[in-house]
């Protein structure tokens, strides 16, 4: 699907893919659909395709945990706070600052214990209706530090990194933070741990 072949121009007559077009006009748009059906392939390989989101605070948040390159576990993907900018900036979007996360929390949050996370937002302790669910992951404490990965927190902790550094330690990142008793969104990581992102876009 996607491949334009055997395509032939005889007066009013095309063939597109085998199928005999008398119309011109209608041949050419079977050759446009063609064209589009390919590209949103190449979307889906790239990760580029439109994702879910929900509107909060002026924002448009993913539903899902960014999950391009980085690294993962366990079918979770994990990212340096480098590798969270530039993997963000390669699907058109970007990730939370610190305000966005404070300003989400303030919105209230409900633990969820069966699926793991936390809801954001909306109904978060009803029935979730407009809410953000974030589930917990944990993170990946290996990455310049010269010494095997550890995984640390992965059924008790969540950690997503903003785009903030810290105002005062180079190395350091701002994330968001959150357990099942806990809510802290503007916590202090180091830049070569790795942890989960969701990205969000301007309205």
């Amino acid at each position: 699907m996607g491949k334009i072949a055997n395509m032939y121009l005889d007066w009013n007559i095309m063939v597109v893919n085998g199928h005999r077009m008398v119309d011109e006009l209608v041949a050419r748009r079977a050759i446009d659909i063609a064209k589009e059906e390919s590209e949103l392939q190449q979307d889906v390989v790239r990760g580029d395709a439109p994702s879910a989101s929900i509107e909060l605070c002026g924002l448009l948040w993913d539903t899902e945990n960014l999950a391009i390159g980085g690294y993962e576990k366990d079918g979770r993907h994990y990212y340096t706070w480098d590798e969270a900018m530039e993997a963000a900036r390669s699907v058109g979007k970007r990730l939370p600052t610190r305000e966005e996360w404070k300003a989400l929390c303030d919105l209230g949050s409900t633990w969820d214990d069966e699926r793991k996370g936390r809801w954001f937002g909306g109904n978060h302790d009803s029935d979730h209706k407009g809410s953000l669910f974030l589930p917990i992951a944990g993170l990946s404490s290996s990455k310049g530090l010269g010494y095997l990965t550890k995984m640390i927190g992965t059924s008790t902790s969540g950690y997503y990194w903003s785009s903030s550094m810290d105002d005062g330690i180079s190395y350091y990142a701002v994330n968001l933070y959150f357990s099942s008793g806990t809510v802290f969104p503007q916590d202090r990581g180091i830049r070569t741990f790795s942890f989960s992102v969701r990205c969000v876009r301007d309205k």
